[in-house]
Parts: structure tokens; C-alpha cells; sequence
């Protein structure tokens, strides 16, 4: 009687010292639970996305502000040729170049992204569980990137649905106003830097402290499309955002969310400049060689594993 008095002593010890997961509006951290209300926690999270928009401003804004001050006062000494990299004279007045311009909202997206970058490391240690992924994970999630990439942009080029958006033409036009090595080093790999910081880091993270399931990556994917202001590069932001989570959730890395969205980048970028280059039955093809790809590249990442374990399931 004695020895089963402690026994269930010792089973109720062990069964209480097992750690509970946290719900929704919780933290975990070392096992100790932080309650956090809803309300201050969204305030908290649109307290860092004005940071990071206030931020990126203030930077661009003052390095224009200077570029427009300094350089036609030192163009003498620096020579005609730089400082013609620099700025322009219009009819209307001082303009600052296409490539300078592009370099200086690369510049600022970078600055802004590396202002919340402890935050968003932070959150990502804490709320997605790393899990293990080997170099076939990686090769396939490009495979896909890309050809999910070249799809959707020959769908919008061939189907005239970015005529139908004003605010993405001008958009169009300034991104691809500068030359082309600029154009991908800032839209194509400075951008997304600074973005899956606050989009996946911080935001989708911190969604997930208050809400289970899907409805982060709704939410997240959905603020991701209207951040982007018009309904052509949101309709592609909240497909992109899909699968960049959906990437996220299977190895929880936030380095190949950054990865997924510079490829998705470049593949468009790069896919402007050579789309009208080619013929339409050209273009028709490379759109069912990318979608044959991207489509063995799915099945291979999410399926075929699954397929193994079941096999490995019935065996034993």
C-alpha cells in the first residue's frame, strides 16, 4: 500500500512537471509561461511595422535631401562623368539618376531591415521550431520559386492584366527605369532582405502567438499583398507569402524564407527584360516547361516523403 502511495506520488510529480504547450496570447520562454493580451500584442506588432516604414523613410529621404545638396556643390571636383551617376538636370529642376535613386531605396530598405533584425531572429527562435532539411530541400524549394515565378508573371504579361493597374505601371516603370545589374541588386536581393524581417520574422511569428492553424499565414499573406499598394503585384505577394510560409513551417529557417523571396524577385525581374524579346509561341513555352518543372518540384517536396513513411508504416 505504501509502495503504490509513492508510486502515484512520483506519477503525479512527473505528470505535473510536464511542460504545457502555450495558447493563444501566450509566450513560452524556458518553460515559464508570459500571458499577453491580444490587444497589446497587435500593438506591438504595428508598433514595429511603422517603425520599420518610418525608418526606411527617414533614411531614403535624408539621403536624397544630401545627394541634392552635396553633389552639385562638388561636382567639379568629383568630375562630370560621377557626377552624372548622381543626378540630372530636367527642365523643371535637379533630379537625382535612375541607378543612384534605386541604390538609395535599396539602401534604406536594407537600414530598416537591419533595425528590426535582432527582433525578427529573436522571434524566430522562439515560435517556429527548427527541424531538419537537406540540400534536395533546398535545390526543390528553388525549383518551385522560380518556376512558380515565371508562371504567374507570363500569366499577367500574356493575359494584359498588368495594363489594367495604373499604379503598378508606375511602379513598372521606376523599378525598371534604372540599368539592369542595379535593378537586381536592389529589387532582387536588397529588397527581400529587409522585408522577410518584418513580414515572416516579426509578423507571421507574432501572428502565431495569437491565433492556430492557418489564419497566420492568411493574415500575414494578406497584409503582405496590400503592402504592396495595387492589385496586380498583391495578387503575386500573397501567392509568394503562401508559399514562403508554407517553406518556413517544413525546415524553420528564415534564411530560406529570404532565399524563396529573392528568387521569386530575380525570376520576374530577370523574366521582364527577356519577355519581350521573344516570340509568343516562345514565351508558351517556356511557360509549360516552368510548370512542368514547378510541378514535378511540388510533388517531389511535399509528397514523396510522406509516400515513404506510409510504405515504411505498412512494412512494420
Amino acid at each position: 500500500m505504501t509502495k503504490e502511495t509513492r508510486s502515484d506520488r512520483s506519477d503525479d510529480k512527473k505528470n505535473t512537471s510536464v511542460k504545457q504547450p502555450a495558447s493563444a496570447g501566450t509566450a513560452s520562454a524556458g518553460g515559464a509561461k508570459e500571458p499577453i493580451k491580444p490587444g497589446k500584442l497587435v500593438f506591438r506588432l504595428f508598433l514595429f511595422f511603422v517603425m520599420y516604414i518610418v525608418y526606411k523613410f527617414l533614411t531614403e529621404t535624408i539621403l536624397r535631401l544630401l545627394t541634392a545638396v552635396i553633389v552639385p556643390a562638388i561636382a567639379e571636383d568629383i568630375g562630370g562623368a560621377v557626377a552624372s551617376h548622381l543626378i540630372v538636370y530636367q527642365t523643371d529642376g535637379l533630379d537625382i539618376a535612375p541607378d543612384w535613386s534605386a541604390i538609395i531605396t535599396g539602401i534604406s530598405f536594407v537600414a530598416a531591415g537591419l533595425m528590426i533584425r535582432s527582433k525578427a531572429l529573436e522571434y524566430d527562435g522562439k515560435y517556429t521550431p527548427k527541424k531538419e532539411y537537406d540540400k534536395k530541400f533546398a535545390l526543390l524549394t528553388g525549383l518551385v520559386t522560380v518556376s512558380l515565378a515565371v508562371v504567374l508573371n507570363i500569366l499577367i504579361y500574356k493575359l494584359g492584366i498588368a495594363a489594367l493597374s495604373q499604379s503598378y505601371t508606375q511602379v513598372a516603370e521606376e523599378q525598371y527605369s534604372c540599368s539592369f545589374i542595379v535593378g537586381l541588386l536592389v529589387y532582387g536581393l536588397m529588397t527581400p532582405f529587409s522585408e522577410e524581417f518584418m513580414f515572416r520574422g516579426i509578423l507571421y511569428n507574432g501572428l502565431k502567438r495569437m491565433y492556430v492553424g492557418y489564419a497566420p499565414l492568411i493574415m500575414c499573406s494578406a497584409f503582405f499583398a496590400i503592402y504592396h499598394g495595387n492589385g496586380i503585384q498583391g495578387i503575386y505577394g500573397f501567392l509568394a507569402s503562401v508559399f514562403i510560409i508554407l517553406s518556413y513551417e517544413k525546415c524553420g529557417r528564415l534564411g530560406i524564407c529570404i532565399m524563396i523571396h529573392m528568387l521569386f524577385n530575380i525570376s520576374s525581374y530577370v523574366l521582364t527584360y527577356m519577355a519581350e524579346g521573344l516570340e509568343n509561341a516562345g514565351l508558351w513555352t517556356v511557360f509549360g516547361l516552368f510548370l512542368a518543372a514547378g510541378a514535378a518540384g511540388a510533388y517531389l517536396l511535399y509528397h514523396k516523403k510522406e509516400d515513404k513513411k506510409v510504405s515504411s508504416d505498412d512494412k512494420t
